[in-house]
């Protein structure tokens, strides 16, 4: 009885071995195809994983899309595709400077602090767009209705902050 028990336990192990290989190999493949391809929606790359013989469910693909950390990104050229984390070319969403621009009222800096006065209802969203922008002087955002609380970096160049959510137009640091 322990060595049906013992054998037992080594298939087993053996077949959790084999899914987790079919899983690597099917994750490698989706990388490989997004660095050589431009693909534009789930639907898409699961038939192009359907070409290469691996035939997978919708949930599973995007499952293995969150684990490996893939977004779809804007392309200025074809709307949307999907993209590798670290190899993504940032170009920023159009609406970004749009929400910024059309939200702020005034900027005042104390310290590596600024707090920004929007329209009413529009904190969130110009927080949400500074955050989008990356911008390397910028530790982080909390924003409320009306009021967006920027934290900098020691000695950030706030001028530089300025020029980057405007898009290098209008307003000053002060």
């Amino acid at each position: 009885m322990q060595k049906i028990i013992i054998v037992l336990s080594l298939i087993h192990i053996i077949c959790k071995e084999e899914q987790l290989t079919g899983q690597e190999s099917r994750r490698r493949l989706i990388l490989s195809i997004l660095k050589d391809e431009k693909i534009h929606s789930q639907e898409e790359l699961q038939q192009r994983l359907k070409r290469e013989g691996k035939d997978v469910t919708q949930a599973t693909l995007s499952r293995d899309l969150k684990f490996l950390r893939i977004a779809r990104v804007p392309d200025p050229v074809e709307g949307y595709v999907y993209a590798v984390k670290g190899e993504v070319e940032m170009y920023p969403e159009p609406y970004l400077y749009d929400d910024i621009k059309r939200g702020i009222v005034d900027i005042q800096f104390s310290g590596n602090l600024a707090v920004i006065h929007t329209k009413l209802g529009l904190g969130h969203g110009v927080g949400y767009a500074v955050d989008r922008l990356e911008i390397p002087e910028v530790l982080g955002t909390i924003g409320g209705e009306d009021t967006l609380l920027v934290i900098f970096k020691e000695n950030a160049d706030k001028s530089n902050f300025i020029k980057i959510i405007t898009g290098g137009s209008g307003l000053s640091a002060e």
